[in-house]
């Protein structure tokens, strides 16, 4: 503008510097702009939306897979166990399990074991699991008439146990009684009460606990057995164990238990050795068919030397033979001998039971 005469005036131009904006104009302008960046905002929450769906679904290529165990050791983090599983393409990405591990305040609460998880499962699936510490069991059988060795051996194999430490632990009864055992019994060995059966164990379960739930499931077996045949007057819950280990080591044919059962306690009654060959076996460095220089083995276990029952049971009857033990058979039997194919002849004279043996070849 220029001045002429006082007054303002008009440039040539023709433009008025005092016109106000288009408001309009800015509007739309401003509305563009924040359409566009809502449009960034949006495409970029939906590829975040589809990079986390993608990462929580399971492996496309593996949902019919088998199960896999993998293993948690104490002390793992979020991102430890999140290499674990995309190693074994269990889940498609360590990221967003660490992530979302983080974000649901999980990583503190990721508990350690052995897990059976499958590439089917979503990564929140995966995550309730080690979470709840859903852990995997060993389900393992422990047969009738094995020793604790055996057993140790057994549990070793299924690697749920250290074989020498277990050992260890079964030859002092404290384990489980403190000092007031409410057994008597002269040896502190939990020989014979190990109780054979099928059992749910978890690895790195401590041995102490595995011992303590198979003395537990003897003492609920043994309790509701000896509820039905109490034990007879004179008689100890350990010698009856005993005996009952000694009918399980001679049978191999449960209903002739009763008929064992029937000579072993015969015998015991007029002062008879019970001559059982399975507690000489018993005492002996490796199992081998015996001699009869073996019978004169200086040992309580040596029922052919010793008298009466041996101190303590050679394995772990089941409940067959702890019934037998209770109520044998009633016959008058003292003799007994294999006949070969798992069964036996039974005599009640000595002159029947060689007989027997001759004819069956012993």
């Amino acid at each position: 503008m220029r001045k002429i005469a006082g007054q303002f005036r008009p440039s040539v131009s023709g433009e008025n510097p005092f016109k106000m904006p288009n408001l309009k104009s800015i509007w739309t302008r401003s509305m563009d702009l924040v359409g566009r960046l809502l449009g960034v905002i949006l495409v970029g929450a939906l590829g975040l939306a589809i990079l986390a769906s993608w990462a929580i679904l399971p492996p496309k290529s593996a949902k019919l897979a088998a199960g896999t165990i993998i293993h948690v050791s104490p002390g793992n983090t979020s991102s430890d166990i999140g290499d674990l599983l995309e190693e074994a393409k269990i889940i498609r990405s360590k990221k967003a399990f660490v992530v979302a591990s983080r974000v649901l305040g999980l990583d503190q609460r990721l508990q350690a074991g052995d897990y059976r998880l499958s590439p089917g499962m979503d990564l929140l699936q995966v995550m309730g699991q080690l979470e709840a510490g859903r852990v995997t069991t060993v389900r393992i059988t422990i047969p009738e008439g094995l020793t604790t060795y055996a057993i140790a051996r057994r549990l070793a194999a299924a690697g749920l146990v250290d074989e020498d430490r277990f050992l260890e632990l079964v030859q002092d009864d404290r384990l489980i009684y403190g000092d007031n055992s409410p057994i008597q019994k002269p040896t502190p060995s939990l020989e014979g009460y190990l109780f054979p059966d099928t059992y749910f164990f978890v690895r790195n379960q401590p041995e102490e606990e595995i011992i303590k739930r198979m003395v537990h499931r003897f003492t609920q077996v043994a309790g509701q057995i000896m509820a039905e045949s109490p034990i007879p007057e004179g008689f100890t819950l350990h010698e009856i164990v005993t005996l009952a280990s000694i009918i399980e080591k001679e049978v191999m044919v449960k209903r002739e238990a009763p008929l064992v059962s029937a000579v072993f306690w015969n015998r015991l009654k007029i002062g008879m050795p019970l001559q059982s060959d399975p507690t000489v076996h018993f005492v002996m460095d490796a199992p081998r068919k015996l001699y009869y220089s073996d019978l004169a083995m200086d040992s309580p276990y040596n029922t052919y030397r010793y008298r009466g029952l041996p101190p303590g049971p050679i394995a772990s009857p089941g409940a067959a033979t702890l019934g037998a033990a209770l109520e044998p058979s009633d016959v008058d039997y003292l003799y007994f001998v294999a006949k070969g194919d798992g069964t036996h002849a039974f005599s009640r004279t000595f002159a029947q039971h060689r007989q027997a043996r001759s004819r069956y070849g012993i």
